[in-house]
């Protein structure tokens, strides 16, 4: 898995298309290459969405941003394997400009993950991994170049399981292999309500937290509409509500890049409402 703003921009209609006809067609040649394997049953889904404001983790990382994703996933020996690309457009990525310095005003991410888990009964054990990429943010700085946002990566772990009530919880410890994301952990809880046979309502809460700091960075409240279109449609619109925490307080420091490599506002992190709508086609 990222609000109302008072200015909402239009996306650019030939980027966006020229950046989901890559994503796909990356798509296209992983599943060429899985279903190489005619015993394991494969599924997909296609996703495309927009998003008010880009929050990760309690960041707000910028507003207007259009999402296109693409998973499969399988099963061997008992175990389910997963994997997929997740492309985001952000056209106000909150840069700004810093004096003769001409900056971006947005960026696009490309996300590469994969993910091992297995249901031991009392809980399901998953081992993942995620590649971040940042398109679109290198400048020209005293005749030197420069990149405002690093590509990192992340390995991660955690549990999961159906806890009282029908509330599902998960909790989720990332280590970031490359640059240091103060031991970043997730506690998340849903629960889905039937509404209509064909609508769904999900509610769900996810709280943020620096290990290494001692800190809570966010606490995310959350509630989607799920609406099954046909047998391979569902149509999500949500919203979502962001506390920010404590660990937050003095990410700002650095007007243009702050220390967790995500450009900064110029104006400081703040609570705020966000939301948007998704399409998911499975196969």
């Amino acid at each position: 898995m990222r609000s109302g703003k008072e200015k909402q921009q239009q996306p650019n209609t030939e980027t966006m298309i020229r950046n989901y006809s890559k994503t796909i067609g990356a798509l296209a040649a992983a599943s060429a290459l899985v279903a190489g394997n005619a015993s394991a049953e494969i599924e997909g889904q296609l996703q495309l969405g927009y998003n008010t404001d880009y929050i990760f983790r309690g960041f707000d990382r910028g507003q207007d941003m259009v999402e296109a994703g693409a998973d499969i996933s399988t099963q061997w020996n008992g175990i389910d394997l997963s994997g997929g690309l997740w492309y985001a457009s952000v056209q106000d990525g909150h840069v700004g400009n810093a004096g003769p310095v001409q900056l971006p005003d947005g960026y696009d991410e490309l996300d590469i993950y994969a993910e091992a888990s297995k249901d031991f009964g009392f809980a399901t054990a998953y081992v993942g991994y995620i590649r971040y990429q940042f398109l679109g943010t290198d400048v020209q700085i005293l005749g030197n170049d420069v990149r405002l946002i690093d590509d990192f990566a992340e390995l991660y772990v955690g549990l999961s399981r159906e806890l009282v009530w029908g509330i599902n919880g998960a909790v989720t410890y990332y280590w970031d292999v490359e640059g240091d994301n103060n031991g970043y952990s997730e506690l998340a809880l849903d629960k889905t309500f039937k509404l209509h046979e064909c609508v769904d309502l999900v509610t769900g809460a996810r709280l943020g937290y620096a290990f290494e700091e001692g800190q809570i960075q966010h606490t995310t409240l959350s509630v989607a509409v799920n609406v099954k279109a046909s047998d391979s449609v569902t149509v999500s619109p949500y919203l979502a509500y962001s506390f920010q925490g404590s660990a937050l307080d003095n990410v700002d420091s650095n007007p243009l890049v702050n220390k967790f490599g995500i450009p900064a506002r110029l104006s400081p992190q703040r609570d705020q409402f966000f939301g948007g709508v998704k399409v998911a086609v499975s196969f």
